[in-house]
């Protein structure tokens, strides 16, 4: 009862989302875009060697680097396509977000949960931990109506290949609205 209860509340508030997906004819790599009104997402695979080299090259550790490659790394792209005076801004807050992997629903770990185990462990260099803050997207945005967008990683804790289903929370002035995207697929890992 408590999950059908959870799933229930996880129902989405909009109906009217649309989903497109697309593949990238050069790199196969698949994309998907959510529009609602104002609201537009796009979450594009990453192949975990992009990641890796990436993260490499800013001075992480091999390991901490083929750990992040390693747990489903989308880029992920917000805009606010509302016009000044005439829309709200708009709030997100991935901490809202939540991923469905073989029934069972868990929340996306943000980037200061990672930040926060590299401060306990000392694993990552600190210049490291600043460039992984600044190329992941930030946990809490306002965009305003203008056009408004920013950018960065996304991780969702899967393994490289695994499908699973992403309910996207965000907020119109006051209103909440939500909506889910089906069938994302993590980039295969090619490294193997």
């Amino acid at each position: 009862m408590k999950r059908l209860c959870g799933l229930l509340l996880l129902m989405p508030l909009t109906l009217f989302a649309q989903v497109s997906r697309q593949v990238d004819p050069e790199t196969g790599l698949v994309g998907w875009t959510l529009r609602d009104g104002d609201f537009e997402m796009e979450l594009v695979q990453r192949l975990p060697d992009q990641t890796r080299a990436f993260f490499l090259a800013r001075g992480f550790p091999p390991a901490e680097a083929d750990r992040i490659a390693r747990h489903c790394v989308m880029q992920t792209i917000v805009r606010n396509l509302g016009q000044p005076g005439e829309s709200p801004p708009i709030r997100v807050n991935v901490t809202e977000w939540r991923v469905m992997h073989k029934g069972v629903i868990r929340p996306v770990r943000h980037k200061e949960a990672w930040l926060q185990r590299w401060a306990e462990t000392k694993a990552v260099p600190k210049p490291a931990q600043l460039a992984f803050r600044w190329s992941t997207l930030p946990t809490e945005q306002i965009y305003a109506p203008r056009g408004d967008y920013n950018w960065g990683m996304t991780l969702y804790d899967l393994a490289p290949g695994e499908v699973f289903d992403l309910h996207v929370v965000w907020h119109a002035g006051e209103r909440r609205h939500a909506a889910w995207l089906r069938r994302i697929q993590c980039a295969p890992d090619r490294h193997n």
